[in-house]
């Protein structure tokens, strides 16, 4: 026999297997759906991805493109000092707040697109050829 579970997130009442194991739950298993739970993690991440790139001033320290006139996406942090970086942002999304802003204060708020010429002028390639 299936056992069901009623999602408190979605109200759909769903097989426990499409749910989440955790001890300190009812059942063992959480109240949220995976799918639930996971599509809320995806939300929270983004909106601490924003949140960082807002403290970091909002736009490319290069280019200044802003962030009002991109996808949040595009953003990414540059770890001035390398020998510095403590932990990457898919590892410090899920830190708390302040170890976040101590790890965002050693970074440059770059577009992909700087960050990626940043890192080929550090490592010695010439800029582009001049077009003819």
């Amino acid at each position: 026999m299936d056992l069901t579970k009623k999602c408190t997130n979605c109200k759909e009442d769903k097989s426990i297997e499409l749910f989440y194991k955790q001890k300190t739950h009812r059942l063992g298993i959480m109240s949220f759906c995976s799918a639930c739970f996971n599509k809320m993690c995806i939300e929270r991440w983004i909106k601490r991805k924003i949140d960082a790139i807002v403290y970091k001033g909002s736009k490319c320290l290069r280019c200044e493109l802003h962030f009002t006139q991109s996808h949040y996406s595009v953003f990414e942090f540059h770890h001035r000092n390398p020998l510095e970086k403590d932990v990457s942002w898919n590892k410090l999304r899920l830190k708390s707040l302040d170890k976040i802003k101590n790890e965002l204060d050693k970074c440059d708020l770059l577009c992909a697109n700087c960050h990626r010429i940043v890192h080929s002028e550090s490592e010695g390639f010439p800029e582009q050829p001049k077009s003819r």
